[in-house]
């Protein structure tokens, strides 16, 4: 059982570093945008604050439009019918899809697509499927993994985000191709541990 743990924490860390990672190259790649926009004079008369509050509440508004249409319409169907192995690679498939794509286009239009898709599948799918994976697990489990998992492990996803924008910045001269590049890496690595957890739920679904 603490392996099975184990993996789920992990994933959920892959899950915060490679989204904060994608919030971050989203953030700068709107503030490029924005100032080039401006001194293009393509802004209608918006400042490059307005221009990226103006962006920001159009892609909230989306996010949360295809959240609630995915937990509406597609969260039970897909784990009805495919289950959740499937479901639990849903996400990360997505970022390695996006980051695959970013890190030869890392256009406004397609980090913009890229991070709709990423947090609106995170807000529906991804939380249901969060809760699902604790099912087979212990009452005790439950209540002391899912603790730590939520707090520590999820702020630990947030660190190396952190330090990673601080050190691509920093020291290794990373631009948005190159943070779309590791984040590739991480998603990959994210599919792995997916896999194996959806192997560790079946094994204990089974057990139970």
């Amino acid at each position: 059982g603490e392996r099975y743990l184990l993996l789920i924490a992990l994933l959920i860390l892959m899950l915060n570093w490679v989204n904060t990672t994608g919030e971050y190259l989203l953030g700068r790649t709107v503030a490029r945008a924005a100032e080039a926009a401006v001194a293009a004079g393509t802004t209608g008369g918006l400042s490059v604050g307005e221009y990226i509050g103006r962006f920001y509440s159009d892609f909230f508004f989306v996010v949360n439009l295809v959240g609630l249409a995915l937990q509406l319409f597609a969260v039970s169907r897909l784990l009805k019918y495919f289950g959740l192995r499937t479901a639990v690679l849903v996400l990360p498939v997505i970022a390695v899809t996006g980051y695959a794509l970013l890190a030869f286009l890392p256009i406004l239009a397609m980090v913009r697509l890229v991070k709709i898709a990423e947090n609106a599948t995170d807000y529906s799918l991804q939380n249901t499927v969060r809760n699902v994976l604790f099912l087979p697990t212990s009452r005790e489990q439950k209540y002391k993994a899912k603790q730590a998992i939520d707090s520590f492990f999820v702020r630990s996803g947030d660190v190396l985000s952190a330090l990673l924008v601080y050190a691509g910045t920093t020291w290794l001269g990373l631009g948005a191709i190159g943070f779309a590049r590791v984040n590739l890496i991480l998603a990959a690595v994210w599919v792995v541990l997916a896999v194996l957890v959806g192997r560790g739920y079946v094994r204990k679904a089974a057990a139970a």
